[in-house]
């Protein structure tokens, strides 16, 4: 069971980090061709293109997958043609509706976010969103039926042909202005994403069979799940997208300028989050590969089974994210100046800054994804839209209240993802229940070794080095520390994902 559950999840990490190498490589160069100012609008195009297609695709790709998963578990494979012919007639219906919305009203919600360079991007989401809402209904066929291959796959030819073309065609169009730059960008983007269209339709395609009539039952089964789960994988985009819309004009309140609050801005998500965001490839894989192993477990009422693959996925996580955000965060300034020279400038400060305050951010939020897919696989749809909810609440009134104040400006957004992620994995822990039971021991060793490994990089950062060699020479250091603390930890989990015994042979066997 965990072998081929570590498989699916290595394939997703694996694509995982050579998307993050591909996007970092994008982001870089993009950076330099729009400007920190022109980086800060293309974020905040991007936070509403992520908002409408979490709301369009994230509750179909996670509820088909769930579906599907779950009607395998029962033998009732007749009915997955059906929820993939009902959710593209969904999903399609409304990506159209909301692209023409954004098509219509581009100039108005460019203005409400106070840069009108964003107007012409806003355009394309006619085309975009479609796209997309197509990819998510693929992805959560296929992941349904615990094959990841083809979503990791898709994955890579997304970030490829957008570092290539999204970097070829924004260098050709900003060479106008920056607002045709942040347009070439997403242009390259809208092409990468209907080439992994293309891709997964192949793939998925030789899955499904259309030889039953469609079976109305079906419908409101499948409207079930992805409505609560649509409205609560939105929530966060949405409070990404609301930052988006008012942290201009409440930095301006605090006392910044327009230019100064953007470029902050840029900064926060353009910069340090994409930096930071990398440990999250660890917990995303991992929640995408346990949802459907979790729904198939329920389905034959396997809760040993279930308590089981959630304990060893959830020290695979602790145990590979906190050493991977502590280690950000300790070479961060190096970090950026090797990565940022020309660019960062005198914003370096607060770059550091939210670089730390955001690692804590960054571990609950791991904490908090591997949690709700869990809920999601056991069905919990309408509470997870009302965890997520009182979370996102949280989040957008402490950015509204603290991002116009002068002491805490842009940490106010840092600040309210720590307090949403909390809210969240306390809700979910309580309803859950015992389900999550990881044993002391697992929790605390990885803990101890990052801690450790974090004041040995530290220290070695005060060497007269160029910033390149400490960054080098810090990962090593880094990675060989918390490899000898936490080998008791790694060890096993090697043993669980990696080996067999016999356990694990009659499980195989069950299957």
């Amino acid at each position: 069971m965990c072998k081929g559950f570590g498989r699916g999840a290595i394939a997703l990490i694996i694509s995982g980090f050579v998307c993050k190498f591909f996007g970092a490589l994008f982001r870089l160069p993009l950076t330099s061709i729009l400007g920190i100012q022109g980086i800060g609008v293309f974020q905040m195009v991007m936070s509403l293109y992520s908002l409408a297609l979490v709301f369009v695709t994230g509750g179909v790709t996670n509820s088909l997958s769930q579906l599907v998963s779950s009607a395998r578990a029962r033998g009732e494979g007749n009915k997955i043609g059906d929820y993939f012919r009902l959710s593209i007639i969904l999903t399609t219906s409304i990506a159209l509706l909301i692209g023409l919305s954004f098509f219509v009203f581009a100039g108005n919600i460019a203005h409400v976010q106070g840069v009108s360079e964003g107007a012409l991007s806003y355009k394309l989401f006619l085309v975009l969103i479609p796209i997309g809402a197509f990819i998510g209904v693929l992805r959560g066929i296929i992941q349904g039926y615990e094959n990841m291959v083809p979503t990791a796959v898709s994955q890579i030819i997304e970030q490829v042909f957008k570092l290539v073309l999204g970097l070829a065609l924004a260098y050709m169009f900003a060479k106008r202005s920056v607002a045709s730059g942040v347009f070439g960008g997403f242009l390259g983007i809208t092409l990468s994403e209907l080439l992994a269209f293309i891709y997964l339709g192949i793939v998925t395609l030789k899955r499904i069979k259309f030889d039953t009539p469609v079976q109305k039952g079906n419908f409101p089964v499948l409207i079930g799940a992805i409505v609560p789960l649509s409205l609560s994988g939105a929530v966060i985009p949405f409070t990404h997208a609301f930052d988006s819309l008012v942290i201009v004009s409440r930095l301006m309140k605090a006392g910044f300028s327009k230019e100064l609050s953007t470029s902050l801005f840029g900064l926060q998500t353009g910069v340090v989050g994409a930096i930071l965001n990398f440990p999250l490839i660890i917990s995303l894989a991992l929640a995408m590969t346990l949802l459907p192993k979790i729904s198939y477990l329920s389905s034959k009422r396997d809760y040993e089974g279930q308590k089981e693959i959630i304990k060893n996925s959830f020290i695979a996580m602790w145990a590979v994210v906190l050493p991977l955000t502590f280690g950000i965060v300790a070479i961060s300034r190096d970090l950026y100046l090797t990565i940022y020279p020309n660019t960062i400038g005198l914003l370096l400060p607060q770059a550091i800054e939210l670089t730390m305050l955001g690692g804590v951010s960054i571990i609950l939020t791991a904490i908090m994804q591997f949690l709700l897919s869990i809920l999601h696989a056991r069905g919990f749809f309408i509470y997870s839209f009302i965890a997520s909810a009182i979370g996102g609440l949280a989040k957008i009134i402490l950015v509204y209240t603290l991002a116009g104040t002068s002491t805490i400006n842009i940490f106010a957004i840092p600040i309210s993802n720590i307090v949403l992620a909390v809210i969240v994995c306390i809700m979910v822990l309580f309803k859950l229940g015992g389900l999550v039971k990881i044993p002391a021991f697992y929790i605390l060793t990885p803990l101890l070794a990052s801690i450790i490994m974090f004041l040995l990089v530290k220290l070695f950062a005060t060497a007269s080095l160029s910033h390149l060699w400490i960054m080098i020479l810090g990962v090593l250091i880094g990675g060989v520390s918390y490899f000898i603390f936490a080998f008791p930890v790694l060890r096993g989990l090697f043993l669980r994902f990696f080996g067999k015994n016999k356990v694990e042979e009659q499980g195989d066997e069950k299957e």
